[in-house]
This record gives structure tokens, C-alpha cells and sequence, in this order.
């Protein structure tokens, strides 16, 4: 089993160290991840459905692409690689806007997971048809309105990141 390295954060942001991500899930430390969030021309925002084998929240719908960001790796290159792994498409870093880091705290099972999250909007036209999923990490894609996303996320019947909803909610108003 390939173990995935992640820098460590004390609880103010600080980096401290680099640590197993599996650890870091463990024991709960502070690491920094990605979501993504893909809005095409016609308004609508690109949702990902997390496979059944995934640890933290199977068979749900999710932000559109998303990761930890590996030891020594900068938030954009995560963004690149995550967009590349998990959809298999090429981010255009002209439309991409950072949005806000989120402090998400989770217990989730066996997982403790305490995350700086960099929330971005990539206003790109992915063509459904052609994204290649992570068959490990995503099952299906699909494009919904932005009230059918807020539908969904009514619903629970996507991962729970209340504050970044809420802050959608404001900005698509």
C-alpha cells in the first residue's frame, strides 16, 4: 500500500511537519486540501458521485473534483492534479478563482479528519461526455442547475460542507 504524504499544520495554520495522510486521518491533525467547484457557460455546476470503497462519505454527490494537498505541493498544483486524477481534464488556471479557505472539522466513522480547505470556482465548459473518472475515488458526473444543487444539497444527499453552501448560497443569489 502507497502511502500518500501530506504536510501538517498546527491548529492556526502554521505548517509543522509532513505526515501519512492515513495518520493525519487517525489522529486527527491538520492538513490542507482542495475543492473545486466547475460552473459551465449554461450556469450549471459539475457534481461528482464518490464511490462506494471511498473511507469518507461513499455514494454521495460531491464538490466537482477534490484532494489533499501532498507534502511540499502549492494549493494550485493540487488543484492540477486533482482536475487530471480525478475527471481527467486540463484546469485552465485563467478561469480559475480562489473563493475562500474553509476550516472543516469532521468525524466521519473511523475518520477524524481536520482540514484548511482552498475552495475555488473553475468557470470552465467540461464536456460530460468525455471526463475520464478515477474509477477508485468517483463513480459518475453529472451537471445539475443551480437550483437542482441546492435541491441536492436540501436533501443531504451530498457531502456535508455546510459553510461553503451557505456562501454559495450568497454568491448565486
Amino acid at each position: 500500500m502507497e502511502h500518500e504524504m501530506i504536510d501538517e499544520y498546527n491548529k492556526i495554520g502554521q505548517k509543522i511537519g509532513v505526515v501519512d495522510k492515513e495518520i493525519a486521518h487517525r489522529d486527527g491533525l491538520w492538513h490542507k486540501a482542495i475543492h473545486v467547484w466547475i460552473i459551465n457557460d449554461k450556469n450549471e455546476i459539475l457534481l461528482q458521485y464518490r464511490c462506494a470503497e471511498k473511507k469518507l462519505y461513499p455514494n454521495m454527490w460531491d464538490t466537482s473534483f477534490a484532494g489533499h494537498i501532498g507534502a511540499g505541493e502549492s494549493s494550485i498544483e493540487a488543484v492540477i492534479r486533482e482536475g487530471k486524477e480525478e475527471l481527467g481534464i486540463a484546469v485552465n488556471l485563467e478561469n480559475l478563482e480562489f473563493l475562500m479557505t474553509m476550516v472543516e472539522k469532521v468525524r466521519f466513522r473511523e475518520i477524524v479528519s481536520n482540514e484548511f480547505i482552498d475552495i475555488y470556482i473553475l468557470r470552465q465548459n467540461v464536456d460530460i461526455e468525455k471526463v475520464v473518472l478515477q474509477k477508485e475515488e468517483v463513480s459518475d458526473a453529472k451537471y445539475v442547475s443551480i437550483d437542482e444543487f441546492f435541491e441536492i444539497v436540501d436533501r443531504g444527499d451530498i457531502c456535508p460542507h455546510e459553510m461553503v453552501y451557505k456562501v454559495l448560497r450568497e454568491l448565486w443569489k
